[in-house]
This record gives C-alpha cells, structure tokens and sequence, in this order.
C-alpha cells in the first residue's frame, strides 16, 4: 500500500499546482506593495496626458 502511494503520481501534480500558486500569491504580495505606491503617480500621468490631449483637440475645433 505505501509503495503504490508512492509510485501515485496525482499527489505530485496537485504539490505542483499548489507551488505554482504560492509562487503567484508571493509574486503579487511582492508587486502589490510595490504598485500600491507607484500607482497613484502613473494615474495621475496617465489622466494629465488624455487631458492635455482633449485640450489640444478642444482647440483645434474651436479654430
């Protein structure tokens, strides 16, 4: 019976997927933190570039 259960190779494939997903978990605890502080500044980037641009079209339709 223990021979069999360790010649069993669906345990493996499950000890895989449960890895792989610690991995992920740790991977985006990691970035997460990291993205919480940044995430504000790129908005604000991102916000002020499309407002620029309707400005300058804004402009250009009124001329």
């Amino acid at each position: 019976m223990i021979k069999q259960f360790l010649k069993d190779e669906k345990g493996q494939t499950t000890v895989e997927y449960l890895l792989i997903i610690a991995v992920v978990v740790v991977v985006i605890s990691v970035l997460g933190s990291q993205l919480q502080k940044q995430l504000p500044g790129v908005v604000q980037k991102v916000f002020q570039g499309v407002n620029k641009k309707i400005d300058l079209l804004m402009n250009a339709a009124n001329q």
